[in-house]
This record gives C-alpha cells, structure tokens and sequence, in this order.
C-alpha cells in the first residue's frame, strides 16, 4: 500500500515509521528497500482487502497521475468485508489498475461492489499479449465507428478473451509500443476494448492523456480521426 496512518494521518512509507492500516487499523510496516518500491506492508501475514496486489512501478505510476486523496479509498460491504479501491474520483467513478492476473469471478464481483468503475490493465506483463494483439489487428476489419478502430473477435488473442464477459470499460496500456499505422504514435496510446453483442469486441487506440482528463475533468476521451471524416469525442 502506498499509504498507512501515522498519527491519524495519511502518509507514504517512510524508514522507520509505524503506522495502521487505514483499511482494518492493524500495524503496517514501512517497506523501504532498495529493489521495490517504498509501500506499507501489514505486520502480520494477515492482509484486510483479498483482492490486494503487490503494487509495481507501472501500477504506482498511474495512480499518481490521480490527486493522493483519490487514492487507495476504503471500501466496506454490507457484510463489512474491506476493500480499498486504487482511485476514486471526484464523480465516484473508482479506477482499478490491474497487472496480476485476475479470474473472470473476481473481475465480476469487483464489477458488482464498486459498480461505477474503469478497469486500467497493464498489457506488457505477459510477452506475448502485445504480438499476437498486433497480429489481430493486421487481419480484423475496420469498425464502423466515428474514431478509428478494429472489430475483432473476443476470442481473438488471449488479452482480448481475459476480458470479456465483464460490464466495465476496459482501457489496456501497452506503453510505448510501436504498431504498424504511421498515424499511430508509439507514445501516449491506450487501447480501449469495448465489448459488443455476438462475441466481438471493438478496439480503439484513444489519447492516454484523454482517459486521465476524463477520470479527473469528465472532458471527453479522444480517439484518432480516420482520413475523410470529422472526429467526435468518445465517451463511455
């Protein structure tokens, strides 16, 4: 966790501190080596949120594109199981960053708890996500849509099939990826995957920056405009 309560105050990991867990309220200790990132770890083996990941490089850096007090909000069931949502914004919309593999029930229950949320996923964690995503792309038709985009089977590549089945937006960040498209910059492109009826799915390069200003303005997400047609902005 980035963040614990020292003092009955948020604060990051620093050496030596204390602090609680501002989910449960037990112990946490300051992990500072290093390897990993600085966080916060419970003192025991016990963590509050089960659906808790070890945060990466990749997963705090996107959380801190977000104000720190939209970060890690707690959560409470009806049946006071805990969870702490990476981002929630300002509209309540909470923005989960997910680079571990999930199961397609846990997917659904988060869906389910949070209800107006985003899924952000890393798509280089696992090598082979990013060729043979390209690779589905070189041989999809164009999608009927405003921005640029391809249709594509939800069976299509392993990434593509991970997400569907779920009822949240889906944006996947390869980061500075290179694609075959010279409109296409290698830099600042998230994909969104839109799933739509008869087992197909919509993808669509978007501005990156457009997703962050949407999460914390509501400004509207801007795709690519194809060679003869006036681009609209995209939502949700």
């Amino acid at each position: 966790m980035k963040f614990a309560l020292v003092d009955g105050i948020r604060q990051e990991a620093t050496t030596g501190v204390r602090g609680t867990c501002p989910g449960c309220g037990s112990p946490m200790i300051a992990k500072c080596g290093l390897k990993r990132l600085h966080h916060w770890a419970h003192a025991s083996t016990v963590v509050c949120d089960r659906w808790w990941e070890a945060e990466t490089e990749w997963h705090r850096a996107w959380k801190n594109l977000f104000p720190a007090e939209w970060q890690e909000i707690r959560h409470v069931a009806i049946d006071s199981e805990i969870h702490i949502a990476d981002v929630k914004t300002a509209s309540g919309t909470v923005v989960e960053f997910q680079h571990s593999a999930i199961t397609p029930q846990e997917r659904v229950s988060r869906e389910a708890f949070y209800n107006v949320m985003v899924w952000i996923v890393d798509g280089a964690r696992l090598k082979r996500d990013l060729p043979s995503f390209r690779d589905a792309l070189t041989y999809a038709p164009s999608a009927d849509t405003e921005a640029r985009g391809w249709l594509l089977s939800d069976r299509t590549t392993e990434i593509v099939e991970r997400w569907r089945g779920g009822s949240r937006p889906v944006f996947v960040d390869f980061g500075d990826a290179e694609f075959p498209f010279s409109w296409l910059s290698s830099t600042g492109v998230v994909w969104w995957l839109k799933y739509v009826p008869r087992g197909r799915v919509i993808a669509t390069p978007v501005h990156r920056q457009s997703v962050i200003d949407h999460l914390l303005t509501g400004a509207s997400i801007r795709g690519f405009r194809r060679p003869t047609t006036p681009l609209r902005r995209l939502r949700f």
